[in-house]
């Protein structure tokens, strides 16, 4: 729990979270909740939601969380290593279930920050990002946001 954190600051830094990780895959890469390949797969829009499993508190912290797929060059197992790479060299805590033919991996910012990546079937490659838990206050409404469709790389 970040008790200092924001609500928009839990929504700007999991969005350039995921712009630093789309920053190494290959020109023209782009997250996307489309997937034009598999239309009929898109991602929900992101946002803000609760940091527990149960669904009877009303109140609590909240995480912002943003979902899209990896669209590009089409080489998403060498994407996925890239991005293990990456996060390991910026000194991000890795764990890697994509050894031996897994699917998976994830990353810890120093600051709280999660990212996971995973190969799905047909292939595919997705990533979400997903903030610290942050209070908000009891009895007010929890945030609404949506995160942006498109993350382009700069």
């Amino acid at each position: 729990m970040d008790s200092a954190l924001t609500q928009e600051q839990a929504q700007n830094r999991t969005v350039e979270v995921l712009g630093r990780s789309l920053s190494v895959l290959p020109t023209g890469t782009r997250f996307d909740v489309e997937n034009p390949t598999y239309p009929q797969s898109s991602l929900p829009t992101g946002g803000f939601g609760p940091c527990y499993d149960d669904n009877t508190i009303v109140d609590g912290p909240h995480q912002f969380s943003a979902g899209y797929w990896a669209v590009g060059d089409g080489a998403h197992r060498d994407n996925l290593d890239l991005l293990l790479a990456s996060w390991g060299e910026w000194g991000w805590t890795v764990d890697d279930d994509s050894k031996d033919g897994g699917k998976s991996a994830r990353a810890t910012t120093p600051d709280g920050y999660r990212i996971a990546a995973e190969l799905g079937t047909p292939e595919a490659l997705s990533v979400v990002g997903v903030s610290p838990c942050f209070e908000i206050e009891p009895g007010r409404t929890p945030p609404r946001a949506a995160a942006p469709l498109v993350i382009e790389q700069r």
